[in-house]
């Protein structure tokens, strides 16, 4: 039996499948003791049967199980065992794993994670090897160990055919991270039957459309409560994506949130006052929670945002693509529809990339396979199969086109060139509480002696320093 060295990935099509069944066949021999006669020590030692312990958070496992349960059929020797985290409890157990050494070997950690844990990541490799087993011959069979060594993606090939953001998340400095298996963007759930009944024949395109629609359709009850809302904005305490909303808004509104480690959406208040991009977009937020206002559809009182809406009581809802199986579970019945975010300025449209990334820890002691179930996974047949499968955007850019016309996905997926992250330092939960304290103490009400300029333009720029301690 003879150990081939060879550049090639494993064959595809009809032939793969047979080299595959006989290889599962080969291993299950090797396994017992029987037909290994002749193997090489080099060559038991490339199938020698590897777990690799993989924890996800928002990930759908039951895709991932079909991942890995394929990638065994290419690589028999290879268990993936899959365990799903709480987003709440990533954090304490990822770091107790390590300091024990029992720590995972694959992890799906957010795009804004990624700096906070990149010590603990190993780089992607330039090319990986991996090995496989494969029975010849006739009467006489002959097993042959077959070490792969496949190419890894470069930065040159991530820049090229991923969409925008993914490079500017995962690449640091001349280094990768790890892939995405797909990419959500923010676009604008709303209730199809509530539009109809405030006489409201189209959803909004614009963002005055919007706010007409929202006037339309917010009611109230004889003691001024509001009995449905037109859209759950406005406030941070029942908001779950109250850090994105109001940072897109900042960033249509021409705000440059930070660069090159330095957090900037607070730049220039002092002398712009009333005309900041970021003290205007903040007041259009927090205007939905103001009594006083036209826009006022929702307060800090009321229900977290998604119960409202899956409860018929808030018209819009602002949310990514995996919002959709989480509202479709708890309102079948909903007549539910999408559409891309609205654009202060077409000619600039940005919008906020949210995902997850699939990285190998650095005290893996099999970087080689997996790394390869990386590649594997994130591939772009692999990617269109769990875009179709679990409505969530594939983050290529040759599958945009197709994907766009799929009704379940276009509206996520039309937004992925224009989606970013402007969120890099080692503390997105640190930013994201800055966010909250900001959006909560400029609802409160205005003291006699205050200037209204001044004491939210305070707010911006203490945000700002809290965000720009965790870079």
């Amino acid at each position: 039996m003879v150990l081939s060295l060879t550049g090639l990935e494993a064959p595809r099509g009809g032939k793969t499948r047979r080299w595959v069944s006989l290889a599962v066949l080969g291993l299950f021999f090797v396994t017992l003791g029987f037909g290994c006669k002749g193997l090489s020590q080099q060559e038991r030692a490339a199938v020698k049967p590897v777990t690799l312990n993989y924890w996800t958070v928002f990930n759908d496992t039951e895709e991932l199980k079909r991942l890995a349960s394929e990638y065994r059929q290419l690589r028999p020797y290879v268990k993936v065992n899959i365990r799903q985290v709480r987003y709440e409890e990533f954090d304490r157990l990822f770091l107790n794993a390590l300091a024990d050494d029992v720590a995972p070997d694959v992890v799906s950690l957010h795009a804004r994670w990624i700096k906070k844990y990149q010590n603990r990541l190993a780089e992607m490799p330039a090319s990986v090897s991996t090995a496989r087993l494969i029975v010849k011959g006739g009467l006489t069979k002959e097993t042959q160990v077959v070490v792969d060594t496949t190419p890894m993606p470069g930065i040159g090939d991530i820049k090229r055919d991923y969409v925008g953001a993914v490079a500017n998340d995962v690449i640091i400095g001349e280094a990768v991270y790890g892939l995405p298996i797909a990419l959500d963007t923010l676009a604008i759930y709303y209730n199809k039957d509530l539009l109809d009944k405030a006489n409201i024949a189209e959803p909004p395109a614009t963002w005055d459309e919007f706010l007409e629609a929202v006037k339309k359709t917010t009611k109230f009850g004889p003691d001024g409560k509001i009995v449905q809302s037109g859209a759950a904005l406005g406030t941070a305490n029942n908001i779950d994506n109250a850090f994105d909303i109001l940072s897109v808004l900042m960033m249509q509104n021409g705000v440059k949130m930070a660069a090159k480690g330095s957090v900037q959406f607070a730049s220039g208040l002092d002398k712009a006052g009333e005309t900041h991009p970021s003290l205007q977009a903040l007041r259009f937020y927090t205007d939905f929670a103001r009594p006083t206002k036209e826009s006022y559809s929702w307060n800090e009182t009321m229900e977290p945002a998604l119960d409202a809406f899956v409860r018929g009581k808030a018209v819009f809802y602002f949310g990514f693509a995996y919002d959709s199986s989480r509202i479709t579970s708890r309102a079948p019945e909903l007549n539910l529809e999408v559409i891309p975010l609205p654009q202060l300025n077409p000619s600039a449209p940005v919008n906020v990339a949210n995902y997850w990334v699939e990285a190998v820890v650095k005290k893996s002691k099999h970087q080689n396979e997996a790394w390869d179930f990386i590649r594997f996974m994130t591939a772009p047949d692999q990617a269109k199969r769990y875009a179709l499968s679990t409505g969530r955007p594939s983050a290529y850019r040759t599958q945009i086109k197709e994907l766009a016309d799929n009704p379940r996905l276009g509206p996520f997926v039309s937004q992925t060139l224009i989606a970013e992250n402007w969120y890099h330092g080692e503390d997105i939960t640190q930013a994201e509480k800055a966010f909250d304290d900001l959006i909560t103490a400029t609802l409160r009400p205005y003291a006699d002696k205050d200037d209204p300029t001044k004491r939210d333009a305070g707010f911006i720029a203490t945000a700002a320093q809290m965000a720009q301690q965790t870079f």
